[in-house]
Parts: C-alpha cells; sequence; structure tokens
C-alpha cells in the first residue's frame, strides 16, 4: 500500500540521490554515458534516452547491471537504483545503473537492446573503471527483475558487433527483487501494455514469460518476494521458482511474510537482510 509515509521517505531518497549525482558532476566526475552513437540515435531517436551511470571501485571486482524497476512506465532511480548501489559498492562490487527506455519507449525489444548494449559497454571499458566484466550480475526489480529475468535466458538474440567486438553477453548470476515473470498468468497489466503493447498475441505472452522459458542453462539466480504483494503477484515467483527446479538450475527463492512490493532493500520489514543473503550467494556462485 502506498502511504503518506512512503511517499516522503521516496521522495527525501530522491532528493538525496539527485544531489549525490550533482556532487559527483561539480566535482568533475563524468555520471551519465550514453550508450548509443550519434549515428544511431539519429536512425532511431528514442536511444537518446539510454545511459548508464557508473557506481566504480575499482580492485578489478566484480560487476553489477542495475535494473531498477517501475513498470517500463519509469525508472526508480532512488529507491532500487542508487540504494542498491550504495549497498554493492559497500560489499565490494562495481555497479553500473542501467538507465533503459521506458513508457512510450519501451516497446520490446528496445529495453532488453538497452542493456545489451550496457553489458557491451562495460566490457569495452572495464579497464578503465577498474571493474572484472566477466563475473557479471543482473540485478532487477519489478519490471527491472522482468528485464533482467528474461535477457538471462535469450542474451544470445541480442549478440552484436561493439566496437568492433562482439561480446558474451550471458551474466554469470542473476538478483531480482519482487519481479514480473509472467506475461499471461497473475502479470502486471501496466508493465505488459508498455512491453507488449495493448493486443499482444498468446504467442508474443508466451515468448515473454520466464517461468515458460527458462531452460537449462540458466545462470544461478536469487529471488525474493513478499507475500501478499497487491502489485505483482508472488505467484510470479514461485512459477519461476518451480520452473528453475524442474530445469535443474541452481537457485535461492526466499518468500518473506510482509513488505508490499517497491521496498527496495527493505529495511525495517520481515524482508530485511534480503541483500545480505543475496550477497552471500553471489559471493558463492561468481567465479
Amino acid at each position: 500500500m502506498i502511504t503518506l509515509k512512503n511517499r516522503l521517505k521516496n521522495r527525501h531518497r530522491r532528493i538525496r540521490f539527485e544531489r549525490y549525482l550533482i556532487k559527483r558532476r561539480l566535482a568533475g566526475e563524468k555520471v551519465f554515458y550514453p550508450l548509443y552513437s550519434k549515428q544511431e540515435i539519429e536512425a532511431e531517436p528514442s536511444r537518446v534516452f539510454a545511459s548508464i551511470i557508473p557506481f566504480p571501485i575499482g580492485n578489478n571486482a566484480p560487476t553489477v547491471i542495475l535494473c531498477p524497476g517501475g513498470a517500463y512506465e519509469f525508472i526508480s532511480f532512488n529507491n532500487e537504483g542508487g540504494e542498491y548501489a550504495k549497498a554493492f559498492n559497500k560489499a565490494g562490487f562495481n555497479v553500473f545503473l542501467l538507465n533503459y527506455r521506458v513508457a512510450a519507449n519501451a516497446h520490446y525489444p528496445n529495453p532488453m537492446e538497452d542493456l545489451a548494449r550496457a553489458i557491451c559497454f562495460v566490457k569495452a571499458n572495464c579497464s578503465s573503471f577498474g571493474a572484472d566484466a566477466e563475473r557479471l550480475v543482473l540485478c532487477g526489480s519489478s519490471a527491472g527483475g522482468h528485464l533482467c529475468a528474461y535477457f538471462a535466458e535469450r542474451y544470445g538474440e541480442f549478440e552484436n558487433i561493439y566496437q568492433g567486438r562482439q561480446y558474451s553477453l550471458r551474466p554469470q548470476a542473476v538478483v531480482l527483487a519482487y519481479p514480473v515473470i509472467s506475461m499471461i498468468q497473475d502479470t502486471h497489466e501496466v508493465t505488459r501494455f508498455r512491453l507488449l503493447g495493448s493486443h499482444p498475441t498468446h504467442e508474443q505472452k508466451l515468448d515473454k514469460s520466464v517461468e515458460l522459458i527458462a531452460g537449462k542453462d540458466y545462470p544461478p539466480t536469487f529471488f525474493w518476494h513478499c507475500e501478499g504483494d497487491r502489485t505483482v503477484p508472488i505467484s510470479n515467483s514461485i512459477r519461476f521458482e518451480e520452473r528453475l527446479t524442474e530445469m535443474g538450475v541452481k537457485h535461492v527463492f526466499r518468500r518473506y511474510a510482509r513488505g508490499g512490493h517497491g521496498i527496495g532493500l527493505a529495511k525495517g520489514t520481515t524482508a530485511s537482510g534480503w541483500f545480505e543473503e543475496a550477497v552471500a550467494f553471489l559471493k558463492e556462485n561468481l567465479r
């Protein structure tokens, strides 16, 4: 439930995040990196919105690409972006926050192409940031969780030449918070509408439902969800776990009693501690 208290808390987080980015920019640091060239943007103007924000710690540490939620309608930068980035930095990870195309520009495959380009950017520039881009993690929340979960299975469809080289786009691990998984059963209607339009075919919905397409080579995955989530029903994650179990994929699924949706790091809720568990899972599974 969205309460006045939650609205005020989110507003405070947003202001804090914006001030943090301004401080970095005033210090002479480049904050936003465009993902497409001028020629690519001329060919498809919506690409101008796609960019990446680095949160590097160097040390050849493993890398997390963050995809915040927002129903493919907007991007929850503060709650599921900046807060996560600082926590992952503290835990020993380089972080890149993805600003992917949303709203009228979110139709498939635009967000997936943006994530593919972000991975290529990180791998092409990893030495500049002191990042180990081979130990790569995708972390997404809500609709951003769908983006990461879907991409982890279909990454091969988006591999292409970037700066004269083709990079593997397969993540080594995935972390998902209250993800949208299905485009069919108990889906989030706005998420599906923005990605697939108002009248998607049954085949399109089937193809974008990760609980139906995840295969045996799916990366190790940590994901969590709260009972009673009124925005994205927990049944999305339950069926996803059933699929991963059937495929023999290594995973951890945490179900929490209460907390709702869009709660980020979930401090002060029954889901508090999920982040620490996720980090432990990653350190065990990143080679």
